[in-house]
Parts: structure tokens; sequence; C-alpha cells
């Protein structure tokens, strides 16, 4: 029944604030608090920071706990212990103790990502990690995440996405990111806007705490942006573990990421891209992959820069546009729009292209390509829907 709880109060959407939260965070005992964390905020690239940071800290023998958002398919992907998904019944358990501590006192009900965040603390305190991985949501200053002890920061790219919540320019954005910092703790930050680099330095003055940007290195992971995230997670790693080298990156997976499955003459590529600035990021990694005749499926969320995101993929192939109520996709413009993951004809036509050696690129959305697995590609569950991140 607890996930059940859980996934119910997905219709309390985005709820910024921390009293609540850090109400029911103290009414638990604080799990976790006394372990130190690598607290990884920004927009764009903090689940590759986060994979990667995690490898790096557990191929030099620390026992991690790794935090990360949204899943593609199932929700216990988003807790790790020592890289392996908590088990449902664990998860439950602790997601069941959280919510028996929320009170009338609290200002207000917890979120879904509040009740998860709190329960991986609690699966982290009780599984004895060492070492927190944790990655922000969409802020910073009001984020749950901030419940962590930080003893690095990584900012990954700061761009422009969920400006309703925010501030719609980059300035504004990255204030909220960089309200994280804390007193004498280390921020490492990826090559950034240069008016994102100004709020950065100002409150790392402010702060006080030392800022570093990391020269890029080569990447466990594909894509020329990964060389800059692959150096900030290794300084973030050698900060908690002096003993961690370059070469224990290597092997780090994160799925879909410009990740390539090849079948039969073709291939497909899954991309959580899902703002203009990933978009281009993409468009620019698929420009350098060999030359197929590529159709992208994509679809947005509402409240995303459609218009943006079919600018920044224009070039790369031909667009085909999910549909989607269930799944909360919207069509970009200028694409042949299907309804629905599972509309008639569209799965036999994407298999046929690649089977015919073209390739197939889905992206847009964590919530697409998670449907993608499972209904084109036959990887794992389908995705709940009903999960608003």
């Amino acid at each position: 029944m607890s996930f059940d709880a859980l996934f119910e109060r997905r219709t309390l959407g985005v709820r910024p604030g921390l009293v609540a939260v850090r109400g029911v965070f103290d009414a638990l005992g604080q799990p976790g608090a006394d372990v130190p964390a690598v607290h990884i905020v920004g927009t764009n690239g903090k689940g590759s920071i986060a994979a990667m940071t995690e490898h790096a800290l557990r191929a030099r023998g620390r026992r991690t706990g790794l935090f990360t958002s949204p899943h593609l398919q199932r929700v216990t992907e988003r807790i790790r212990i020592d890289g392996a998904e908590v088990e449902d019944t664990v998860l439950e358990a602790a997601i069941g103790w959280v919510l028996q501590l929320e009170h009338d006192d609290l200002p207000r009900r917890l979120s879904f990502f509040e009740v998860l965040t709190l329960a991986a603390m609690v699966v982290f305190e009780q599984s004895g990690v060492d070492v927190i991985v944790a990655e922000a949501g969409l802020g910073g200053r009001l984020d749950t995440t901030r419940i962590v002890t930080a003893e690095a920061v990584c900012m990954a790219r700061v761009d422009l996405d969920h400006q309703a919540y925010l501030g719609d320019t980059l300035t504004l954005i990255a204030a909220e990111k960089a309200a994280v910092f804390r007193d004498r703790v280390p921020v490492f930050s990826v090559p950034q806007h240069e008016q994102v680099e100004n709020v950065l330095w100002a409150a790392a003055r402010g702060t006080p705490c030392p800022l570093r940007f990391p020269d890029p290195i080569p990447a466990p992971l594909a894509g020329d942006h990964q060389h800059a995230n692959a150096a900030v997670a290794l300084a973030a790693a050698q900060h908690l573990e002096r003993s961690v080298t370059a070469a224990d990156l290597e092997g780090t997976r994160w799925p879909a990421r410009l990740e390539r499955r090849a079948v039969g003459a073709g291939e497909w590529v899954l991309d959580v891209a899902h703002n203009p600035a990933s978009m281009r990021s993409l468009a620019d990694a698929l420009l350098a992959l060999p030359v197929r005749d590529t159709i992208l499926v994509t679809g947005c969320s509402a409240d995303k820069d459609g218009e943006g995101m079919a600018d920044a993929l224009r070039g790369t192939g031909r667009c085909w546009s999910v549909q989607d109520e269930a799944l909360g996709l919207v069509a970009l413009p200028a694409a042949q729009v299907w309804q629905g993951v599972d509309a008639t004809g569209l799965a036999a036509s994407l298999h046929r292209h690649v089977e015919q050696g073209g390739r197939v690129v889905v992206c847009g959305s964590h919530r697409l390509v998670g449907a993608a697995m499972a209904s084109w590609l036959a990887l794992g569950d389908a995705p709940d829907p009903s999960d608003p991140r």
C-alpha cells in the first residue's frame, strides 16, 4: 500500500519549501545526516555527474547511496545501494515510516518527491552507506535534497528550464541553484554561460566557499558534453576519497544518455534530452555519428519550450512527435504527429526503419524514453505515467 500512497501524491505536483520536509526529517531522527554527501545541482547533466561520481567512489571500496530523479521505468531506480536498486519491500517500508510521521502540525502535506527523498535517507541509514550522492530535483534553494550533509557540491550546466518555479532568466535560475552553496564546502562546476558564471562567483564569495572549474577529461559516457561532466565527477569524488583516479570512472553506465542499441542493420538511440539546450547537445552528438537515415521520435511536457526543442533538432532527421495524454506528452511543432505511444502502425514503422538500416532516436522526455524501452524495445516494464517527475 505504501507505493499507492506515494503515487496518490502525484496530484500535489511540485511544492517548493523546506519546512514540512524538515519537520518529518527531524521526526525520523535525521537519518543519514551524519553521512558525507556529494550534492549535485544544475539543469542538464546532473544524472550523469551523479552516476560517474558514485561509480568512482564505489570503485574505491566506499559503500555508496545514490539518489537520482526522475526514473525511466521503476521508482526503485532512484535509490541505489552500491549500484543496486533498492528492493521494493525495503522502499515500501521506508515510505510507510515517512508517512506515519506526517502530522497535522506540518504546514502542508508532503509531495511525491519529498516523501521519496525522505524514504531514500531512511534506506541509506538502514543500509549503512558511508557516502551519499544526491541529485537535486528541479531547484536548489528550496529543493528537498538540501537535507543531505554535503561535503562537496557539483554544479551541472545551468540552462533555461522550469522557469515557472525558478525564474525566467539564466541569472535567476543560477541564483536558485547556487543557494545550496555551504560555508567552506567546495563547489565543482562545468563551464557555464557568462551570466551564470558571474552568479556562481558572487555566491561563492558571499558564502564563502571555494569554486573550481575542472578541465574536461575523457568520459565513459558518450557525447562531448560528458567530458566536462566527468571532470566535475572526478573532482568531487577525489574530495571525498583521495585515492580516486580518472580510471575509476571507467565502466560507468547510465541509461538513455546517448545510448546506442544496434538492432539488425540499424540502431536505436535513447536520450533523455528534454529542453532546448540538451536537445542542442544531442543534435551535435547525432551529427557526429556515422550518417544514417534518421527518424527522431519525440514529444515534450506541456510546460516545455517545444518550439525551441524542435529548432534544436532541425537538420538531424525526420521528426515524428508523440502526443500522449497518459504520459503527459504534447506534440512538437512541424512534426508528423502520432496519437500515443501505442498508435496503430507506429511501432511497426519504427522497427521496419531500423531493420532497413536506419536510425531511430527517442528523446524529449524521460517518460517517452521509458515507454519506448518497454513498448518498442521490450526492455523492462512500462513506466508509471502517474509519476510527476
